[in-house]
């Protein structure tokens, strides 16, 4: 009979955990763990979890090989039974990496990176082509899975990938907008039409941002107090489609994060782009938008402290004037040339 080696670093974490399930786990008593204890309990669980995304991968590993031989259905036939779909789909995309990158897979089944950064791999590395992964050291990203938090390691990878097409991401975006879509259909059962959608961050970020900002728009005109529940939401949806508003067209706002480097020269290796939901956005994407819009720009020195805030105040800030000081040393206005500290001329 076929055996499967596990890792000897990892087998008696396995071993343990899976003496525990299905039924011991839901029956411990947790009740008199201190914060320690909370903690270290969970830290267990954390390494037992990641020991057991790296045996999926080599049981379907195993299950491919099988199959190639003509025993058994392969990895994709095996990860769906008793999962749901999009669980099976992400667990043959771990396989998939495992086979393609050797190291990889080692490091998951060892334990030492987990399925979270085996995901970002391959979805971001999936998206290019064999020439340009093959410029990616992929080794050395494994050695900073090892060091990063899953989130954290998503960022450095799509750096990388960013790098490798040489486009800043607009390659990326494209996709997401290609992939976009919309559907929508009568529900007889229950007599309501239902909709399903996926939009690029872009454009997710536009229709949030309008929908809200209608929903704002009808809470005010309102005399009673209004909720803003899912049900508003349906309404202010309505209202901007037909365009059956209640009250004036709202300008929808939508939020950028941006450096100020990247602003003014581009793209660069540690920009940050992204919507206020902390989703990525080309440069190029945003530089589009910035081009045709009411903007409300919040600008930030380098400690962080608000030297362009909009409206928010009536009055210029401290590091306002700092900045203002800085460019100018006469009046701002056009033609005047008198001290930027002196009191305002007629005209100005």
């Amino acid at each position: 009979m076929d055996t499967l080696a596990i890792p000897a670093s990892s087998q008696e974490l396995v071993t343990a955990t899976l003496a525990l399930l299905p039924t011991e786990v839901s029956g411990l008593d947790v009740g008199g763990l201190s914060g320690d204890g909370v903690v270290g309990l969970l830290a267990t669980v954390r390494d037992a979890q990641r020991a057991l995304d790296g045996l999926v991968v080599r049981l379907g590993l195993r299950a491919d090989e099988l199959a190639a031989r003509g025993e058994g259905g392969g990895a994709r036939e095996v990860l769906i039974r008793g999962v749901r779909g999009s669980t099976a789909r992400r667990e043959t995309a771990r396989v998939q990496a495992a086979r393609r990158w050797p190291t990889v897979g080692d490091a998951l089944a060892r334990g030492v990176i987990s399925g979270d950064h085996v995901d970002s791999l391959a979805r971001r590395l999936g998206g290019l082509s064999d020439d340009q992964q093959a410029g990616v050291d992929v080794d050395g990203l494994v050695e900073q899975a090892r060091r990063l938090p899953a989130d954290t390691f998503d960022t450095v990878v799509k750096r990388v990938v960013d790098d490798a097409r040489g486009d800043g991401g607009l390659g990326d975006s494209e996709q997401r907008r290609a992939a976009s879509e919309f559907r929508h259909w009568y529900d007889e059962t229950d007599g309501m039409g239902r909709f399903r959608g996926a939009f690029d961050p872009e454009r997710y970020e536009g229709l949030v941002s309008a929908i809200e900002a209608q929903m704002t728009s009808i809470a005010n005109q309102q005399s009673d107090a209004v909720t803003k529940d899912a049900n508003l939401a349906a309404r202010a949806l309505h209202e901007l489609v037909t365009g059956n508003r209640a009250g004036g067209r709202p300008v929808p706002a939508a939020g950028f994060v941006i450096d100020y480097q990247t602003l003014t020269g581009g793209h660069h290796d540690d920009t940050v782009c992204e919507t206020v939901e902390g989703r990525d956005l080309p440069v190029d994407t945003v530089g589009r938008l910035l081009c045709d819009a009411v903007l409300r720009r919040i600008l930030l020195d380098d400690r962080g402290v608000p030297i362009n805030v909009g409206r928010r105040y009536r009055t210029a800030t401290d590091a306002q004037w700092a900045a203002t000081k800085a460019i100018y040393s006469t009046c701002g206005w056009d033609c005047c040339d008198r001290p930027i500290t002196a009191a305002p001329a007629s005209g100005c």
